[in-house]
């Protein structure tokens, strides 16, 4: 599958002409069975998620954009979200406290507490958020970033906030089948909200292209498909290479955290797995 903007394009143009318009998912209702979020994961670069944002807004869609907060502290970023904002997307946290804070949940909590004081000091009002994976940290008494929505006590500060990939479908009431481009390929995610803890892959079913993902789609559903935009390119050679550079880490990253005492390393570094 290549992710380019000009496929992007015309996915968004053949959603619009099977008369689907994407919305938020702070709009999610339970009065609203049938409906399509274009959710993007932004961990590294503005401008690209930008670029997505302005092709969803010619097809009058609205997307939800999940911002890591370190990029919050770049003005020409916030300048950017604030136009995706007022092009009727939904700019929030993208969030990876339990890891950066190494499962403390109460260093855990003043960090979450912390970004979304920035992001709402910045215009970006905090209604729905969503985790990051980071595929390699060491995890030690915690399964992964969604424990903190797991918990009850975060609950009880936050009633007014949903994290998508824990209690979405509990608190709308809501049902979705959620699509990902993880791994550089879209696939149905089985199950989504548990997939880190049950191992599902098997199940998990790929689609080649974007038209065939398309035709998948039954919009009498729930749809939530998750991009990553820092993957998205120009064209299909800037692509291809990414690609090839991303397969090559990921190939070696896989091998060496066999070797004892690596992962612990490489633990310490997971933010640099955001840049690929």
């Amino acid at each position: 599958m290549i992710f380019t903007y000009s496929r992007w394009d015309e996915f968004c143009r053949n959603l619009a002409e099977k008369g689907m318009q994407s919305i938020p998912t702070k709009e999610i209702t339970s009065a609203i069975s049938n409906y399509i979020v274009l959710k993007h994961d932004v961990e590294t670069d503005v401008a690209k998620a930008y670029k997505l944002a302005t092709i969803e807004q010619k097809y009058c869609h609205r997307g939800s954009y999940y911002v890591q907060a370190y990029l919050l502290h770049n003005e020409n970023n916030i300048l950017m979200l604030r136009e995706m904002q007022q092009m009727g997307h939904e700019i929030s946290y993208h969030y990876d406290v339990m890891d950066s804070c190494k499962g403390d949940f109460d260093k855990a909590i003043k960090e979450f507490a912390d970004n979304k004081q920035i992001f709402e000091k910045n215009g970006f009002v905090i209604r729905t958020v969503c985790q990051h994976g980071n595929p390699v940290v060491e995890r030690v008494g915690y399964t992964s970033n969604r424990d903190f929505f797991r918990s009850e006590r975060v609950r009880a500060l936050y009633p007014n906030i949903t994290d998508v990939m824990v209690n979405l479908k509990s608190d709308v009431p809501t049902d979705f089948v959620y699509y990902s481009d993880a791994g550089r390929v879209f696939k149905m995610i089985y199950d989504p909200l548990n997939n880190d803890i049950v191992n599902s892959d098997d199940k998990n079913i790929a689609y080649q292209n974007l038209n065939e993902l398309i035709e998948a789609l039954d919009f009498s559903n729930g749809i939530i498909i998750s991009t990553h935009p820092h993957r998205w390119c120009e064209t299909a050679v800037s692509y291809l290479f990414k690609t090839y550079a991303f397969k090559t880490i990921r190939a070696v990253a896989k091998t060496v955290m066999h070797v004892p005492g690596v992962k612990k390393i490489m633990t310490r570094y997971y933010y640099l797995a955001k840049k690929i």
